[in-house]
């Protein structure tokens, strides 16, 4: 299909050949252009097309940051970050022509299209919106926080690092050549290792680490002046209608400490010290729906199906756990810092298997001749975080089902056993 629309003649000779006609999409990208040069371009909203939700929020709320529905930001504990009056004026100064122009030409579909194939990588977890497509292959883009980078500075440095993504620096969107969610976000993004990039068609599982996913000063936070939250109460009635009690069912509404507290009962973050927090097969089936995944049994269950069809996977696993424990207990970052709300990312294919420590957010340094063993009871004040519990749990669970695999494949086969029947010594004329 062409547009009647030609391009400007002026300068062709007169025995010039004739040019040919616009394609549909060089109008609208001119048509683009000469708005965006009179001043009145409108602001262009990144669209995932894998989830129409998404899509639909970001562009009713394109003059605003995205509103996320996590339970971080539910509750307020999401990392904000702030910056200097400098450093805002800088953020919000106004981009030259030639920046509307080439985030016109970056945002066409076919860009797009090019850069999701070229940099795949997957969210099971977090905030959404925090994650874009590396500017260069084997990278990925997370929303800066200052306290993760820090911790990614540090790591770079410790024995973990080469249980951490590789961390490559920051970007801001303005300047690298990365994709701009308005031609006026100067976002600074931390520049990270794709852990899937060596990977074909992965299986990929987020596990959430410790005994607690909240700081100790959120809670005394949440304590100072709690209020009754019926967004609180209506998510904890969607999970289950029997947790508030008749207080609250009365009320309809539960306080912010009270929610917090609960949410980490309601899964295995309590008990076993670490919790499942998406799953992603390799034929692209992702789930999310673990928040009351609590048991062993049914962590079993779930890690089953995970692994299923990759027999290699769990030794591997066993493997790479146990090198990360004995990596933490020497680790002098593990030992300085109270990690909160990490994760272990699990990922597989037909031929590999890895774990490694992703996201520090809430990872803090311990105050000052305070030290935790990351294995004891969590009790208010102590700062303890059960990081060794959930990582022993999953070492001892993952052993449990290599044992049982192990013992299934040493069993005899039963014997093959042929039943004759009177009527098979029988000839024909017996029969008859």
């Amino acid at each position: 299909m062409t547009s009647d629309v030609r391009p400007p003649t002026s300068g062709a000779g007169p025995g010039a050949a004739p040019l040919r006609p616009r394609s549909l999409m060089e109008t609208l990208l001119v048509a683009k252009m000469e708005q965006a040069s009179l001043g009145r371009s409108s602001v262009l909203v990144r669209m995932d097309s894998t989830d129409s939700t998404s899509s639909m929020s970001s562009t009713l709320s394109s003059a605003s940051s995205d509103v996320c529905r996590c339970d971080d930001c539910l509750l307020g504990i999401a990392d904000l970050y702030t910056f200097s009056a400098a450093e805002e004026a800088t953020r919000r100064k106004k981009p030259s022509g030639w920046r509307k122009l080439r985030n016109i030409v970056q945002w066409t579909p076919f860009f797009q299209t090019y850069k999701k194939q070229r940099y795949p990588w997957v969210q099971l977890a977090g905030h959404q919106g925090n994650f874009k497509a590396g500017p260069e292959q084997g990278t990925i883009l997370k929303k800066l926080c200052p306290k993760e980078e820090l911790c990614f500075k540090v790591l770079m440095k410790d024995v973990l690092r080469p249980y951490v993504p590789e961390y490559k620096g920051s970007v801001t969107c303005e300047d690298g050549d990365c994709i701009l969610t308005t031609p006026q976000d100067n976002t600074v993004y931390l520049q990270l290792q794709d852990l899937l990039g060596d990977f074909t068609s992965p299986c990929v599982m987020d596990c959430k680490i410790g005994v607690r996913t909240y700081l100790e000063e959120e809670l005394a936070k949440a304590k100072e002046k709690p209020k009754l939250r019926k967004d609180m109460y209506e998510k904890m009635i969607q999970i289950d209608p029997e947790a508030p009690t008749e207080e609250e069912h009365r009320l309809k509404g539960v306080t912010k400490p009270r929610y917090m507290v609960w949410r980490e009962t309601i899964s295995s973050t309590a008990t076993l010290g670490f919790r499942i927090e998406g799953i992603r097969k390799s034929d692209g089936k992702s789930s999310k729906d673990f928040k009351t995944t609590k048991t062993r049994e049914q962590i079993v269950q779930a890690f089953r199906d995970f692994t299923e069809g990759f027999p290699h996977a769990v030794p591997k696993y066993i493997q790479r756990l146990k090198a990360i424990k004995a990596t933490l207990e020497v680790s002098h970052f593990f030992s300085t810092h109270e990690v909160i709300g990490s994760s272990l990312l699990f990922v597989h294919d037909k031929y590999n298997a890895s774990v490694w420590l992703i996201d520090f957010a809430k990872t803090l340094v311990l105050p000052n001749g305070m030290m935790i063993d990351h294995a004891s009871k969590w009790i208010v004040g102590n700062h303890e975080d059960g990081y060794l519990i959930g990582i022993s749990n999953l070492i001892a669970i993952f052993t449990e089902m290599q044992a049982k695999d192990n013992s299934a494949a040493l069993l005899p086969s039963p014997p093959v056993t042929t039943v004759v029947t009177a009527a098979s010594d029988m000839s024909e004329d017996d029969n008859t």
